[in-house]
């Protein structure tokens, strides 16, 4: 079994003090920021800048919009390279995480955007990179995988290399506690889906089961906490090592055809990831049920105590009311006459149906997006 390499982590409220040592240790001069317009205004991103700042130049590319698309990396990019940033930091959620990836996969790789598309087409390692989330839910700063959007193809699309894996990760919870409840609850749901997906994965493995089943077990105990009490950090610590331990068990392992269903939503109907995710898991968790019973009885059982395989979409369903989430693609505004269309394009994100429990058809794409449609 071979595992992925893990960033050095810090966690606890005081974790930012030990970012000045990091990127001395790293050799890091010239720094340049990712991350997005609501974060770039917090006393958090501010505490950040001002240790990064230390005896450094800083550069901010402060506009990261939600799926950040390939055309918009490729500017910061550009930004990165003519300030000659030499250390990236990506601070917010997985929008602005995700794109600091593949910035700092251009710094040493003299490769465009659309080049380090797909499976190790990154060949060198990364300029240094530190992550700090400010959500809990894409585990993005332990993960070698980045997701962009193509806007042409209307397609998410992801780079996946070992050599854009963050050289440290900062979990902060005091930085999630500016989280809106809509946010809590969606990157909640990412989190669920890695896990669940990690643990169903046909390259699942017992490091990755573990880190699954720990997710799990949070996310039950703490999501719909933190959407409720905010300012809870118990909560917020507690989901933040939720989206950690997930992002550990994905990572290691894959996610499946949640996630595949997903990218159409997102890249055609601009579904915010956790919420396409959430929207999508009861049909593709009934379609992978058959012959995977015993899987899905650890999964309810870690979830909420309840060993029955038959209790965890039932479990999951009653969470996302909780927490404020829409039931079905219809109340989440997605067109029916575009169902067809996205069971076509999912066939196609052959890299995550390769890896699902159960085969998938065009025919039982097309049913899974009925079911979600309609809510069932």
């Amino acid at each position: 079994m071979y595992l992925i390499p893990m960033p050095e982590i810090f966690c606890g409220s005081d974790a930012l003090e030990a970012l000045d040592g990091v990127l001395t240790k790293a050799g890091a001069s010239r720094i340049f920021i990712v991350t997005g317009p609501h974060i770039s205004k917090t006393e958090g991103f501010e505490k950040m800048k001002s240790v990064a700042a230390r005896n450094r130049a800083v550069a901010v590319f402060a506009e990261t919009l939600g799926d950040p698309s390939m055309e918009q990396v490729a500017e910061m990019i550009a930004q990165a390279k003519t300030f000659k940033a030499d250390a990236v930091i990506g601070m917010g959620g997985g929008s602005p995480m995700d794109a600091s990836k593949v910035v700092a996969a251009a710094l040493s790789n003299d490769r465009k955007v659309e080049d380090m598309i797909g499976a190790d087409a990154v060949p060198k390692r990364c300029a240094p990179l530190f992550i700090i989330p400010t959500t809990s839910g894409t585990g993005s700063e332990v993960t070698n995988i980045s997701i962009l959007t193509d806007t042409k193809e209307q397609m998410k699309k992801a780079v996946v290399s070992n050599n854009i894996l963050p050289y440290a990760a900062f979990l902060v919870p005091e930085l999630t506690v500016s989280m809106p409840p809509r946010i809590t609850s969606t990157t909640g749901m990412d989190a669920f889906c890695h896990a669940t997906e990690a643990y169903l994965s046909v390259k699942k493995n017992p490091y990755s089961d573990g880190m699954a089943l720990r997710a799990l077990g949070l996310i039950f105990q703490w999501l719909e906490t933190a959407y409720n009490e905010p300012e809870n950090l118990e909560a917020r610590e507690g989901m933040l090592m939720a989206s950690f331990f997930a992002g550990l068990a994905f990572t290691n392992s894959s996610v499946t055809a949640i996630h595949a269903f997903a990218y159409p939503l997102g890249g055609r109907h601009h579904v915010p990831h956790g919420m396409a995710n959430a929207l999508m898991a009861g049909p593709v968790l009934n379609h992978n049920l058959k012959g995977n019973e015993e899987r899905f009885a650890d999964l309810a059982e870690a979830f909420c105590g309840i060993r029955d395989a038959a209790v965890l979409v039932p479990q999951v369903q009653t969470l996302k009311k909780n927490i404020g989430l829409p039931m079905s693609l219809a109340e989440a505004g997605i067109p029916e006459n575009d169902l067809e269309n996205m069971a076509e394009a999912v066939m196609g994100v052959t890299r995550l149906l390769a890896v699902n429990p159960a085969e998938i058809t065009l025919a039982d794409a097309r049913r899974m997006y009925t079911e979600a449609y309609n809510g069932e």
